[in-house]
């Protein structure tokens, strides 16, 4: 059985798209982790100040710890970004990895990580809530 791909052409758009993508995220991530950094460098000063108010020093935790989530996702993402642009360099792209049909261009176009047909993917959700 031979599985279904996308041409050449189609792969190269894709991996433009992914490219621009990972180099956008990649941006986003060194400026939170520079911000994450940041504030933990100006929040150790701080911290020994007596004019520092415990209100202040929540505040720049609950700050700190929202960088630190929003640079963990972005992180997650990436990997999944650099995922994808192995699957085009492998010539898988755009291949649902639980029935082998080819995903349609819009939802590659609309989530370019995506593994799955919008269908295929309910269904696996449905049997993961199940279990």
């Amino acid at each position: 059985m031979a599985v279904n791909k996308y041409n050449k052409t189609t792969l190269k758009k894709f991996k433009a798209i992914l490219m621009d993508e990972r180099n956008r995220i990649a941006a986003d991530l060194d400026y939170q982790r520079s911000e994450l950094n940041k504030t933990i460098t100006e929040g150790a000063g701080d911290l020994s100040s007596a004019t520092y108010h415990m209100a202040d020093v929540g505040t720049d935790m609950a700050e700190r710890e929202k960088t630190s989530l929003f640079a963990h996702r972005q992180s997650k993402y990436l990997s999944d970004v650099d995922e994808a642009l192995d699957r085009i360099e492998a010539e898988s792209y755009g291949v649902c990895i639980i029935c082998g049909d080819l995903i349609e261009e819009g939802r590659l176009e609309a989530a370019p990580i995506a593994k799955y047909h919008v269908s295929c993917k309910e269904t696996a959700n449905q049997r993961n809530h199940n279990q």
